[in-house]
């Protein structure tokens, strides 16, 4: 999480309202997971207030760098899966880094370490989710399509590469692959519509989006998360009919009822969007909002989440 794109995205729900539509439920289970600054001490301590059933961990991961060994470790001793967000940057904040252009993705120079990347993840006994260049609609990485030198074609080509490397590697045709815009494109214009970044039914395995409730404090208002993420599952269904992902969600509690969001979120499967199988949530407390899972009501509702989630 990347604190320059959370404060691009307190812009971007401030502008957006869009109904939720009704759908019937889907037959697979639900699976949550949750991001903490520090997993191996983190997640135990959650597991005290919400019990068992958080099935994956999430983490962000600059190009070309390794996994933390004790990543992995703390995913296999919580019997978890791992969400590694994949970021082709300098491994810091803002899209202006001409040296890390969407084209030298395309272009192969990471071809090498995603091929190692894929060896650490078979290590992870659960299995693993790869979520590379996400929110690219958005302009705050410089793996955006409408920054930095990039097109949405440029990411397209991208994308494509990233894949081929990872299913090169011995084991990466088990690393699923998860697509996901920012559940809005900032700027809405045609060109930077969330269809000008697909880059085929055929390269993706997993779908999704992301976006949070910051609450309600002018100019931002109280947002349900079928307000945030309809439109997005609408068109990405449209252009591939798969597993849909909450890559990252969230909700902070002021001007609004944070256990009912959550009580919320967890109704959206059976009523909205059936293709709904993942959520995680941003458990940290940063100054944007305040997401962490705390409190007896907020806790309360967390656990009936995992309740009703694949385990």
């Amino acid at each position: 999480m990347i604190p320059a794109r959370l404060a691009g995205a307190a812009l971007a729900a401030a502008l957006v309202l869009v109904p939720a539509t009704s759908a019937t439920a889907a037959g697979s289970c639900l699976s949550v997971g949750v991001y903490q600054d520090n997993p191996a001490s983190g997640l135990p301590a959650l597991k005290k207030h919400v019990g068992p059933g958080v099935t994956s961990i999430s983490t962000y991961l600059t190009a070309g760098r390794p996994l933390s060994r004790s990543l992995i470790a703390t995913a296999n001793r919580s019997r978890a899966r791992l969400l590694v967000t994949w970021q082709p940057d300098a491994g810091r904040d803002g899209s202006k880094q001409p040296g890390y252009r969407l084209k030298t993705v395309a272009g192969g120079r990471y071809d090498v370490s995603l091929r190692a990347l894929v060896r650490q993840l078979r290590g992870v006994r659960k299995g693993a989710v790869l979520r590379p260049m996400p929110e690219m609609n958005t302009p705050w990485y410089p793996w955006s399509g409408a920054a930095n030198g990039n097109t949405p074609a440029d990411y397209a080509k991208a994308w494509k590469r990233v894949r081929k490397a990872v299913r090169s590697a011995p084991g990466g045709t088990k690393v699923k692959l998860l697509w996901s815009p920012y559940a809005r494109s900032i700027p809405d214009t045609g060109i930077n519509a969330i269809s000008s970044y697909f880059p085929g039914a055929a390269q993706v395995d997993l779908v999704g989006a992301s976006g949070y409730n910051f609450g309600a404090r002018p100019p931002l208002l109280w947002s349900e998360p079928g307000t945030l993420f309809a439109s997005a599952y609408a068109t990405i269904e449209a252009l591939a009919s798969k597993p849909f992902w909450f890559a990252e969600t969230a909700s902070a509690a002021n001007g609004g009822d944070k256990a009912g969001w959550i009580r919320t979120l967890a109704t959206l499967r059976a009523t909205a969007m059936p293709k709904l199988a993942g959520i995680v949530w941003y458990d940290v407390k940063d100054p944007y909002g305040d997401f962490r899972l705390r409190g007896t009501p907020i806790t309360t509702a967390f656990r009936a989440l995992l309740k009703g989630a694949c385990r």
